[in-house]
């Protein structure tokens, strides 16, 4: 297990905890439990956050968080929340990171959570078609509407909420809403995986929100989605890397120890063939989410970067995750073989954040310009907007 931990992990003192946290969790539900994990090990919450003066991770590179979120999916993406700020990485993104440092303090600090409330029934990833809304009174602001299919809202004591300004040109903005409003109200709904968290809907009925929890200025919304998914969808295609990478040497495994026909089934050209292919695809992932990582560092445009790392390496690990079950035949169908529940997750993973289809539709337009992908959704045409093309080379 040395050898698969992250080398800035191994070389403090949270490597080793890690390693006694999944020797004594191995068959204990806490090895699924995400807050489980930052209450016993709270260093691993602050990773990356430099405002904690007492992580001793605090300079972690975009880079070396995604070695992060690539190792704990590779031992169950319920744990793609562990590293890290996790969605509360969005005050970071509003530039107000002072407003919020309190907040920022309390989660480095594993004693907060935050969840982000953008889907609704009829939008989906249209952010456009946001009915939730924001009405200026008394200081603050009334927030109205409904957002489901939610993940985390029962763990988290922070909602991160999206609502467009009413009576405004002003648009989409975020807002913090605590877990405690008593005009809101949190419901379940049941999920095929990623149980790790909970899933679930959250009505807002005339929920007043000072406006000292506006994040970001009126209209700042798309602007702090964009950036804040950037980062999030990279770390996202990471978990999924390393939850393939898991299954793929299962694979390996089987390929050398299990006989028939008078010997290893590796000996077969047409699984090596397989074999090579999945973890070449799964490699250049990689490459590929270390990619936008950089940029990401160097505060360089990564939309597009993210939405391309995220599609594509979730696609390449639910083939990697599929074919290593085909290898085991009928024990890789059975919940022994510990491959079933990586692939419900990442058909989880395929739809949060951004399904496939979506994320390929950002990539396209960020590589074919504004006016294909306005004719494309019927949208107007504004030709004094300013164009911008993410060019690959």
């Amino acid at each position: 297990m040395n050898n698969t931990i992250p080398k800035f992990f191994r070389e403090h003192a949270v490597g080793e905890k890690i390693i006694s946290h999944l020797d004594k969790w191995r068959t204990d539900e806490c090895l699924h439990d995400p807050l489980a994990w930052r209450k016993a090990i709270p260093e691993l919450a602050s990773l990356g956050y430099k405002g904690s003066s007492s992580s001793q991770h605090a300079a972690l590179s975009a880079r070396s968080l995604m070695e992060a979120f690539r190792f704990f999916g590779s031992i169950s993406l319920d744990l793609r929340d562990v590293p890290g700020l996790g969605h509360g990485r969005i005050f970071l993104a509003s530039k107000k990171e002072k407003q919020f440092n309190v907040q920022l303090s309390n989660i480095a600090s594993a004693k907060s959570f935050a969840a982000i409330c953008i889907t609704e029934e009829d939008c989906g990833s249209d952010l456009h078609a946001i009915k939730t809304t924001a009405t200026r009174k008394d200081g603050g602001y009334a927030i109205n509407g409904q957002k489901k299919y939610v993940a985390r809202l029962h763990q988290s004591d922070i909602y991160i909420v999206f609502a467009n300004i009413t009576c405004s040109d002003h648009g989409l903005t975020a807002f913090l809403v605590d877990s405690s409003h008593p005009k809101i109200i949190v419901s379940d709904v049941e999920a095929m995986g990623l149980s790790g968290v909970s899933w679930g809907q959250l009505d807002l009925h005339d929920a007043w929100i000072p406006a000292k929890n506006r994040i970001g200025g009126e209209g700042q919304g798309f602007a702090i989605f964009s950036t804040h998914f950037s980062f999030w969808r990279c770390a996202m295609a990471a978990a999924a890397i390393g939850a393939a990478e898991s299954a793929l040497d299962k694979a390996k495994n089987r390929l050398r120890s299990r006989n028939a026909f008078s010997g290893p089934i590796g000996r077969f050209t047409h699984l090596q063939q397989e074999y090579a292919k999945h973890a070449s695809r799964l490699y250049m992932a990689w490459l590929l989410i270390q990619s936008t990582a950089r940029r990401i560092e160097l505060k360089q445009y990564s939309y597009v970067d993210a939405a391309m790392a995220k599609a594509e390496s979730v696609e390449a690990a639910i083939a990697a995750v599929q074919w290593s079950m085909l290898v085991h035949g009928a024990f890789g169908y059975s919940a022994e073989a510990h491959l079933e529940k990586a692939l419900r997750d990442l058909l989880g993973l395929r739809i949060a954040d951004g399904t496939t289809d979506v994320l390929r539709g950002q990539v396209a337009r960020g590589l074919l310009g504004e006016t294909l992908y306005a004719l494309s959704i019927g949208r107007e045409i504004d030709l004094y907007s300013p164009i911008r093309e993410r060019q690959l080379w």
